[in-house]
């Protein structure tokens, strides 16, 4: 009787385990194009699917889990935590031997890095294909190659990009891949855009936006959209460009898929620069950067780096414990190997042998502590990172919540003084008109200091889009003077510290400021361009001018000179009377384009 009912527990307990299984893998085989629809909801699901997989410690259904929850945060532009379950992923199939989804999350791991560390992306994408195809994978293979394709094309490999295409191209075929067919063919197509090869280009776009529809893939209709527009931008047809590019950020928006509705405004802005139309051109601009600096910010590339030092890390220590296993093999077979020797040999190998085995273990314990020491000390810099950047935050919201209400109040109560009473005495009159202007100045002069203090590093596309606005502002205080920004392309993707881009920033602004206050001028000009191993940044007028030898300099270009030298630049001021006056700004051109010694 007892073993009946044991028997019977034993039974019940294995039937709710499979039952509890089949539900776990049900949602992880959840389509694509659901999962991406609804990302934020599918969060949670993941999240709990994962956590129910780990309780009956189902290995492979919590890899599922993290797989799909990498997959759902990168559509939604969460960067740190699409690299951290993807990784977490990749470990539980590395423990389980499950190589064909380990090779499927490698080559997707190395897609999605394309934009944000392409070296990266082609290690993890060539470690994805050598697994594949090492194990002959079909499913994972025609993904990998699709991928991989992607980043050869970005790297304007055209012919090596058309190859993998058309490798993917023909396993989905076979496979009768209804999904995946598409995108293939879409990739092929951008090829054929490139190579001019308009309307073999736009016959596989329609195919492919017919087989997406069916099939309700919207993210892959919202890409079809921007090929589109691409065919038509690049037969100079820019209005038809803009329908479609329209058409691609409407559904982005709708499903929130962050870089596509980034790259969408960038190409609205050039197509609307072309049509000389600027303020459309301006405004998609700034939306542009908008959206690109919440993909890639300080934070993001930090978590990322610190996911990856962790992940090799843990591979690392795994090769050393192989190695020391192998080395003890190695060492038995010696010994018995030599076993036979006399006896006195024998002891004079074995006090070798174990003085060189002590040796080599103190080896790698100095090594293994230095390691474990440079660790620390990069863990210890990030958090170091982290603290000051919490710090900056927290003085900027104390900044903007405190003072900026303070002196919204100052504006609030003189215009309430101004129209609640009737104020007959002008010189009072322009008393509380002075100070209103005044504290309007300082709320946007604290909003420049606080965008300054939130940055790391400032680009010379984000100072250019904060001196673009201060000339439009000018432009509508004196309409009469034209105004003139020219900013060397070279400049582009240009790093500062954000020290530096204010203290740029600022010095442009006081030396337009007072040339619209004391020149006369009708023209003002701001130039930035490459002389050869500097960076020169000019500022003139067509103004009056002065005799700078009989004229003291006041302030202003005092202020101005020091903010320069402080930044190990060099100021000068040129100006004869009636031909106007320049301000020439001269600055060390950094090493790298990615990184500034400024």
């Amino acid at each position: 009787m007892k073993k009946a009912v044991l028997f019977f527990v034993l039974c019940s307990a294995h039937f709710s385990w499979s039952q509890t299984k089949t539900a776990i893998d049900s949602i992880n085989n959840i389509s694509f194009a659901l999962k991406t629809e609804k990302a934020a909801y599918y969060t949670a699901v993941y999240l709990k699917n994962a956590n129910v997989a780990q309780k009956i410690n189902y290995q492979s259904g919590v890899a599922d889990s993290y797989s799909n929850l990498s997959l759902i945060y990168y559509y939604q532009g969460k960067y740190d935590e699409n690299v951290a379950y993807s990784l977490k992923a990749i470990k539980i199939y590395e423990q389980t031997k499950q190589r064909e989804k380990l090779a499927a999350e490698y080559g997707e791991l190395g897609y999605r890095m394309k934009r944000r560390n392409m070296p990266k992306a082609q290690e993890y994408m060539q470690i994805a294909k050598r697994i594949s195809e090492k194990q002959n994978f079909t499913l994972a293979s025609m993904k990998i190659y699709d991928n991989y394709g992607v980043l050869k094309e970005m790297q304007n490999q055209l012919d090596s990009a058309l190859f993998f295409y058309n490798k993917a191209l023909a396993l989905k075929e076979v496979s009768h891949d209804s999904v995946g067919i598409p995108y293939s063919l879409n990739n092929i197509a951008g090829i054929y855009l490139m190579q001019k090869r308009f309307d073999t280009a736009k016959s596989l776009y329609e195919k492919v936006l017919k087989i997406r529809q069916s099939t309700k893939d919207h993210i892959g209709i919202a890409e079809n959209y921007t090929s589109f527009g691409d065919l038509y931008a690049t037969q100079n047809n820019h209005k038809a460009a803009i329908e479609y590019y329209k058409k691609a950020l409407e559904m982005a928006t709708h499903y929130n898929y962050i870089d596509l509705m980034s790259s969408s405004y960038k190409m609205l802005s050039q197509e609307y620069e072309l049509l000389g139309n600027n303020n459309e051109a301006f405004r998609n601009y700034k939306m542009h950067i908008q959206y690109k600096d919440s993909i890639l910010n300080q934070h993001t590339n930090a978590k990322i780096a610190e996911l990856e030092v962790e992940f090799q890390t843990n591979e690392k220590e795994k090769q050393l414990a192989e190695n020391r296993n192998q080395l003890l093999q190695k060492d038995i077979q010696v010994r018995k190997s030599r076993f036979s020797l006399i006896i006195i040999a024998v002891f004079a190998f074995f006090l070798m042998l174990i003085s060189y085995l002590v040796y080599r273990q103190q080896k790698l314990k100095n090594k293994q502590q230095a390691q474990e020491f440079d660790l620390k000390t990069a863990i210890s810099q990030i958090e170091t990172q982290n603290k000051l950047q919490e710090q900056r935050l927290t003085i900027s919201r104390d900044l903007h919540d405190n003072i900026g209400a303070q002196l919204t109040f100052i504006i609030s109560s003189v215009d309430n003084l101004k129209f609640g009473f009737n104020i007959e005495n002008k010189q009072l009159d322009n008393k509380l008109k002075t100070i209103s202007d005044f504290a309007q100045s300082t709320i946007v002069e604290l909003r420049d200091t606080i965008w300054a203090m939130n940055n790391n590093a400032i680009t010379f596309n984000d100072l250019k889009t904060r001196v673009l606005n201060f000339i439009e502002k000018a432009k509508i205080a004196k309409e009469e003077i034209s105004f003139k920004f020219e900013i060397d392309t070279d400049f582009q993707n240009l790093k500062m510290t954000s020290i530096v881009g204010m203290n740029i920033y600022r010095t442009i602004q006081e030396a337009v400021n007072n040339c619209i206050k004391y020149s006369h001028a009708t023209a003002i000009s701001i130039e930035t361009k490459h002389v050869g191993n500097t960076i020169e940044i000019s500022i003139s007028d067509n103004g009056l001018g002065f005799d700078i030898q009989d004229t003291e300099t006041g302030n202003g270009l005092q202020n101005m000179k020091k903010r320069i030298e402080s930044i190990r630049g060099k100021f000068s001021v040129t100006s004869e009377i009636t031909k106007g006056t320049k301000i020439k700004i001269v600055l060390p051109e950094p090493k790298s384009s990615n990184t500034s010694d400024l």
